[in-house]
């Protein structure tokens, strides 16, 4: 009996490959979700703390107060373009999730193959193991009764 071969083993070696690529990106994806909200939260704290310094000011000048009112602004605009970054980051990772979850299926899909393959050819040889007893034993069998 031959020893057991997947005909589809290159396939199976290209999709695991696919999968792990995928994850890879889907690692890429978490990391630059997670350096949005890095961002935000760093912007975050320093607008505290630039406010902070004007709340303890006695009196505000019409120039400082000027400078707040832009900073003010700013902030607002800088939030705002984050957010759409970390919104358009976090579309890209839960579109990468779905790719992934796509490939991990047609690699479960393949390995489900392989393993109906190698049931089958497993009961294959079985039947040909018994089937070479039986032939064995009536060979023993009747060159016992011939003497």
């Amino acid at each position: 009996m031959q020893r057991f071969q997947f005909r589809l083993q290159r396939v199976l070696h290209w999709q695991e490959r696919v999968c792990r690529l995928e994850e890879d990106k889907l690692r890429t994806c978490l990391a630059e979700v997670a350096e949005t909200e890095e961002k935000l939260a760093r912007h975050a704290a320093e607008c505290i703390v630039i406010e902070q310094e004007f709340s303890n000011q006695p009196a505000l000048a019409p120039r400082d107060l000027q400078a707040l009112a832009a900073f003010r602004h700013k902030a607002v605009t800088i939030v705002q373009l984050l957010e759409q970054e970390r919104q358009r980051r976090q579309t890209a990772l839960d579109a990468q999730r779905q790719k992934l979850l796509a490939e991990r299926r047609r690699l479960q899909i393949i390995e489900k193959l392989r393993e109906r393959a190698l049931q089958e050819y497993t009961r294959a040889a079985d039947r040909e193991l018994e089937a070479l007893s039986h032939e064995s034993y009536l060979s023993a069998w009747i060159s016992r009764a011939a003497r």
